[in-house]
C-alpha cells in the first residue's frame, strides 16, 4: 500500500474539502459560533504545519479528531472561569469600582519606574558623594540590619552610625526632596 504524503500546494484542496465539517464539529463541542471559528483557524494551521508528515487519504479523520479534542479542551478551560454568584448589585458595583483601569494601571506602572530611576540616582550619586555613607545606607535601610550590628561590623560606635546616618539622610534630603516631592505630587 502506498501513502500519499501531503504537499504544501495541496492544503487549499484539503481545507475546502474538509472546513464545513472541521466546523460542525467545533461547533458541536463548543456551542458557539466564534468559538467555533477559532477552533477552525487553529485546527488548520495545525494541518498546514504538519502536513507533509500527514497521509492525504487520512486528512479528513486527522482534522475532524483534532478539531474534537481542540473544541474539548476550549470548553473545558472556559468552564474553569467562573462568575461569582450570589452578589447583590452594590456589592458587583463595589468590586467592579475596586478594579483598575487601565489607565490606572499605565499612571501606577510608570510612577514605580519613576520611583526606581530616583531610587537608582539617590544611591549612584550617594556612592560618588561618601562611599561609606552609601554603605551605611544600603546595610541598615535596604538589607534591614539592625543598627548596633551594622556599627560593630562597620568597626564604628553606634553613636558614630547614628550620626553618619544623619548626615546622609540630610544630604539625599537636600539633594532630591524636591524631586521626590514632584513625583509624590505633593
Amino acid at each position: 500500500m502506498e501513502v500519499k504524503v501531503v504537499r504544501k500546494s495541496d492544503f487549499d484542496t484539503i481545507y475546502r474539502q474538509n472546513v464545513g465539517y472541521v466546523y460542525a464539529t467545533a461547533v458541536k463541542y463548543t456551542k458557539n459560533h466564534h468559538t467555533a471559528e477559532e477552533v477552525v483557524q487553529n485546527v488548520f494551521m495545525k494541518y498546514f504545519m504538519n502536513m507533509e508528515n500527514t497521509n492525504s487519504d487520512a486528512a479528513r479523520a486527522w482534522l475532524i479528531l483534532t478539531a474534537k479534542y481542540m473544541a474539548m479542551n476550549v470548553k473545558r478551560d472556559y468552564q474553569k472561569e467562573y462568575l461569582v454568584e450570589g452578589m447583590n448589585i452594590k456589592e458587583e458595583m463595589d468590586l467592579s469600582e475596586s478594579v483598575e483601569s487601565p489607565e490606572e494601571v499605565f499612571a501606577r506602572k510608570f510612577k514605580e519606574r519613576e520611583y526606581m530611576k530616583l531610587k537608582e540616582n539617590i544611591f549612584e550619586a550617594l556612592y560618588k558623594k561618601n562611599s561609606r555613607w552609601y554603605d551605611v545606607i544600603t546595610i541598615t535601610y535596604i538589607l534591614g540590619k539592625p543598627q548596633k550590628e551594622v556599627a560593630e561590623n562597620m568597626g564604628i560606635t553606634l553613636d558614630v552610625l547614628h550620626s553618619t546616618l544623619y548626615r546622609a539622610k540630610k544630604w539625599i534630603r537636600k539633594n532630591y526632596a524636591e524631586e521626590y516631592a514632584r513625583l509624590s505630587g505633593v
